[in-house]
């Protein structure tokens, strides 16, 4: 049953991170939560392209969980038009974190003008206050058009107000001219530009101006919403998160594991949920991880040293030890369907334990 938000939530302070895949957004939260103060409640909602839904496994590991509620919105449908899975998410989130601060992280092959519309019109108009819009960047990327002239990736740059350099600690003199370069040459001067090392953000630039977005015929339409009409969608997408949850669980009792694909945007996912009976030999499987020429890989293992979350972009591999993990979640992403079609779940199994 979908529930209204009280209307005595008002103007939450609310952040959106943007940014193209492997860029650093879940790094760069994790460093916001950490000046969470104490007696705050802050919400995260975040989005993924893959079906599996790590992200939010790598947030709760940090920690830091007190006063910190994390919604997940997997399968990259948080961008689309009409927003239906977001809005249920996000009213669910708000109605139960009743948060001082909102910060929301659309998949890095989102379009995130959809995503301000939703937040800037209609229910959400007084309930949120959109202070900065902060699209993360790495410089290093810059000379491949595989980024640069990818329709998320440009509308990323447009929508923002703040663009944030990150990992500036790894950048040569080039990759500073190229930054340079890029961004006088798109006319993006008028935003301010910072450089980010180690996913630190300043405080200052998530407190900015709410913003308004023009209205259109579109955002027309969803700025008054019929009630009913709404209400009954929402429902729908409940109803249907709730029977796809009860099917993934009934397969990785039966099964032990699952295997779940998406495609969009140019690129493909592949990902995998094992259950807690499956061990991984931990340095077989981060042998296998750095040996992985993919685009885009994380997750989160539970190994017979712990459980460790990973994440690799390009070549760098990052691991951090977490809390104890109720299952293993691998997620996998590239413009190459066939080579991520190589990697079967028997390979991954024989990095288990189990198969000693």
């Amino acid at each position: 049953m979908f529930t209204q938000i009280s209307p005595k939530i008002s103007a939450i302070p609310t952040t959106l991170i943007t940014g193209f895949l492997g860029v650093g957004k879940t790094t760069a939260i994790l460093q916001i939560l950490a000046s969470k103060p104490n007696n705050e409640n802050w919400a995260v909602l975040v989005n993924e392209f893959g079906e599996i839904g790590i992200d939010s496994a790598l947030l709760a590991g940090n920690g830091n969980e007190q006063g910190v509620f994390i919604r997940e919105v997997p399968g990259g449908c948080m961008c689309c038009a009409s927003g239906v899975p977001m809005q249920v998410a996000l009213n669910q989130l708000i109605t139960k974190a009743k948060p001082e601060r909102l910060i929301i992280e659309p998949t890095g092959l989102g379009h995130p003008k959809e995503v301000v519309e939703v937040l800037t019109n209609g229910k959400f108009q007084e309930i949120l206050s959109l202070q900065s819009i902060l699209c993360l960047v790495d410089a290093r990327n810059l000379v491949d058009k595989r980024y640069t002239e990818h329709p998320s990736f440009v509308q990323q740059l447009n929508v923002a107000d703040t663009i944030l350099a990150a990992k500036a600690d790894t950048y040569s003199a080039q990759d500073e001219e190229n930054l340079s370069f890029f961004i006088s040459e798109n006319e993006l001067t008028a935003k301010p530009l910072h450089l980010m090392q180690h996913g630190n953000i300043d405080p200052s630039w998530l407190a900015q101006q709410p913003k308004k977005v023009k209205v259109t015929k579109q955002t027309i339409g969803m700025a008054a919403p019929s009630l009913k009409e709404d209400s009954h969608q929402m429902e729908i997408v409940q109803k249907k998160a709730r029977e796809q949850s009860q099917a993934i669980q009934m397969r990785l009792t039966q099964e032990g594991f699952i295997e779940l694909d998406n495609q969009g945007e140019g690129y493909f996912s592949k990902g995998w949920i094992f259950s807690s009976q499956y061990l991984f030999d931990h340095d077989k499987f981060f042998a296998f991880i750095t040996a992985l020429n993919v685009s885009r890989a994380k997750g989160v293992i539970i190994t017979e040293q712990g459980s460790y979350s990973f994440n690799k972009a390009r070549s760098e591999l990052s691991c951090r030890q977490v809390t104890d993990s109720k299952d293993s979640r691998i997620e996998l992403i590239d413009t190459d369907e066939s080579a991520l079609n190589n990697i079967t779940s028997d390979q991954l199994l024989m990095l288990t334990k189990n198969a000693l």
